[in-house]
C-alpha cells in the first residue's frame, strides 16, 4: 500500500505537473526533460521488480542494472547510494498505487463502493500473484524498521491509506448510510489493520484464505463498525 502525498525522493521522478519536474527539463527544452524522467521511471520500475524478487537486503546496483538495462554508473548518479535507491523504489511504487486508487475513489458517489474498492484494492496486492505490490509494502516495512527514512515513509502510507477510508466513511456519514458510533479515524485505523491482518497470511500464501475471502471477511467487519 501506497502515498501519493509522499514527496519525491532524492532522484526520484517528479509527477508530471509538479514545479520539479518542469524545472527539471532546464534549457534543453521538454524533449530531453520528458525523455530523461521516462528513463528513471523505467529503472524505479525495475527496482521495484528486483526487490520484490529478491528482497530489499539482497537487492544491489549491479541487480537492477541487469534488470533495467542501465550501467550501474547512472545508477549510482541517479541515486548515490543502494539504500537511497531503494527508498525511491519504495515511494514510486506507493506513489503510483495511491495516486491511482484516489483518482478512482474519487470518481465513485456512494461511500460504501469506495470503501469496497480500497478494502479490494489493497487484499489483491497481496496475493502471491500480484506482480509486487502486497511484498514491496512488506519489504518496505522490514526496511524501516532499521531505517529512519523509509520508516517515515511507511508511516506516511499509512496516513494515506487511512485517510482514504476516513473520506469515505466521512462520506457516508454525511448521506446518512453510516452510523456515528465510531469516528471516521477509529473505522480507518481498523479497517487497515484488518486489511493487514488479512494480507501478510495472504502473502505467505495461506492455504486457508483467498482474496475474495479475505475481502469479504474485512467488510463484513466494517458493516458492523458501520451500523
Amino acid at each position: 500500500m501506497t502515498a501519493a502525498s509522499l514527496q519525491p525522493a532524492p532522484g526520484a521522478p517528479a509527477s508530471p505537473g509538479s514545479s520539479a519536474s518542469r524545472g527539471s527539463r532546464g534549457s534543453g527544452g521538454r524533449g530531453p526533460g520528458r525523455r530523461a524522467g521516462r528513463r528513471k521511471t523505467a529503472v524505479l520500475e525495475a527496482a521495484c521488480r528486483v526487490i520484490a524478487d529478491r528482497g530489499a537486503d539482497a537487492t544491489r546496483f549491479a541487480d537492477v542494472a541487469a534488470e533495467s538495462g542501465v550501467p550501474v554508473s547512472t545508477l549510482q548518479y541517479y541515486f548515490g547510494s543502494r539504500e537511497d535507491m531503494l527508498v525511491a523504489a519504495f515511494r514510486h511504487a506507493s506513489g503510483t498505487e495511491i495516486a491511482a486508487l484516489e483518482a478512482d475513489v474519487a470518481a465513485m458517489s456512494d461511500p460504501w463502493d469506495r470503501l469496497e474498492r480500497i478494502v479490494t484494492t489493497a487484499l489483491a496486492g497481496y496475493s502471491p500473484s500480484a506482480p509486487e505490490a502486497g511484498r514491496l509494502w512488506i519489504e518496505s516495512w522490514h526496511f524501516g524498521i532499521r531505517d529512519p527514512e523509509m520508516r517515515a515513509d511507511a508511516l506516511e502510507d499509512y496516513r494515506a491509506w487511512r485517510a482514504l477510508v476516513a473520506a469515505a466513511v466521512r462520506h457516508g456519514v454525511e448521506q446518512g448510510r453510516f452510523g456515528t458510533g465510531h469516528s471516521p479515524e477509529t473505522v480507518a485505523r481498523l479497517a487497515i489493520a484488518l486489511v493487514d491482518g488479512m494480507g501478510i497470511p495472504l502473502a505467505l500464501a495461506d492455504p486457508d484464505l483467498t482474496g475474495p475471502g479475505a475481502a469479504q471477511d474485512v467488510l463484513a467487519a466494517l458493516r458492523e463498525l458501520l451500523l
